[in-house]
């Protein structure tokens, strides 16, 4: 599974990148903007989006999230210690495939992410 990493917090990143890698997936790279990650996902089309809720400077995770969901397809899992702030019209807009609350495990982590591939999985089989 090739996945994007949308978080502005540099450690958190590259810790991200080991953790998903480790679990066998590819991380097409790492956006600390939401203009970057739309520029990402565009070009390359990632199958997930690991995206934390707040990006520095007021920049939003969840708005990168939502454009990908509405105009690329591509689903997200959001992460962040203030998920409380989020709507519901949030999440419609969002529609997470999961949301994971910081600090979260690697066992969480690999579940959510087992969870988009399974969805993704059934669904290329028309089984969804």
């Amino acid at each position: 599974m090739l996945i994007l990493i949308v978080e502005d917090e540099v450690f958190i990143a590259l810790d991200l990148e080991m953790q998903l890698m480790d679990l066998g997936h590819e991380v097409l790279g790492i956006a600390a903007c939401k203009a970057t990650a739309i520029e990402l996902a565009c070009a390359h089309a990632p199958d997930l989006a690991l995206a934390n809720l707040h990006l520095a400077r007021q920049l939003s995770g969840a708005e990168a999230a939502a454009f990908m969901r509405a105009k690329l397809g591509i689903p997200s899992i959001i992460i962040g210690g203030s998920l409380h702030e989020l709507t519901e019209a949030d999440i419609a807009a969002i529609a997470p495939a999961a949301m994971l609350g910081k600090p979260f495990s690697p066992v969480k982590l690999h579940a959510a992410v087992q969870g988009v591939a399974q969805k993704a999985t059934l669904r290329d089989e028309g089984i969804e």
